[in-house]
């Protein structure tokens, strides 16, 4: 599977390479044909001062042009392109947590023993603002994510990555998402997860009872610590830009153990039970 991630790296930078070429040479043609066509110009009219003075007023309005193609239009249509990303972003983050995110964290949180230090600092709440959230990346930044293996459903673990596969490779060869490296570490280090699982420990642990939990123990601590990451700043820019969104995940927050009833009071929404009654 890395393999093939890997090949297809080198041949985009094969790609990148042609394209340099080909941009460098069909600069240098355009470039000659122009000084072709000023000659050409010269040689019927006979006519040096007027060539001249079409020549500089051409060179005199490139910076013009520069100015309002590369700086004003480009950055227009940049903004407008890093927008159209971010959206398609958030919503990739949201099918991430939805289908697979939010299950497998709170399967991580159930076997982590001092999850308590963290969990109760990560009920996100609509109230929420910068120093909150900036008060809950301090202390994920010295948190160990120790998960205890022996307690933990692998058999569960496994089967939600496994039924996900295709899903976790699409997020890995996502174009949108490569610019965006701790997203793309997470889903690789979920799929190395998978496949540890799938390849090594189920078929030595049932075969001799010799599968080396430590090892496994570190590739959790990795996709554990990269996913509650991952979900605090999917939080948080939920919080700042999709309002409606963050109300839904806030209700379903992996480290909130809480009943619905109990969050709907806590956070004083509106209980559709209530509304019907």
């Amino acid at each position: 599977m890395f393999l093939n991630l890997y090949l297809k790296g080198k041949n985009s930078m094969k790609k990148m390479k042609k394209h340099t070429r080909e941009t460098v040479l069909t600069g240098i043609v355009l470039i000659a044909l122009s000084a072709f066509l000023y000659f050409l110009h010269y040689e019927v009219f006979h006519d040096l001062h007027h060539t001249l003075i079409f020549l500089f007023e051409d060179i005199a309005f490139i910076p013009i042009d520069v100015f309002f193609t590369a700086l004003v239009i480009e950055k227009f249509l940049d903004k407008r392109d890093i927008a159209h990303k971010l959206e398609k972003l958030i919503i990739i983050k949201g099918v991430f947590f939805s289908e697979l995110g939010d299950k497998i964290l709170k399967e991580f949180a159930k076997c982590d023993k001092n999850v308590k230090l963290i969990s109760d600092e990560a009920h996100i709440s609509k109230e929420w603002g910068k120093e909150e959230f900036r008060k809950l990346e301090k202390l994920l930044k010295e948190y160990d994510f120790e998960v205890e293996v022996e307690n933990l459903d692998i058999e569960k673990v496994s089967k939600i990555l496994n039924d996900k596969k295709d899903f976790i490779i699409s997020i890995i060869t996502n174009p949108t998402l490569m610019e965006h490296e701790s997203f793309s570490d997470m889903a690789i280090s979920l799929f190395h997860l998978r496949d540890e699982l799938q390849d090594r420990y189920f078929k030595m642990e049932y075969e001799c009872g010799c599968y080396d939990r430590q090892h496994l123990a570190k590739d959790i601590k990795v996709s554990y610590r990269l996913m509650v990451n991952g979900w605090v700043m999917y939080m948080k820019h939920l919080k700042e830009e999709y309002p409606q969104l963050f109300v839904k995940e806030m209700i379903n927050n992996p480290f909130d153990n809480r009943s619905f009833e109990e969050k709907f009071e806590v956070y004083k929404l509106k209980s559709k039970n209530k509304k019907n009654s």
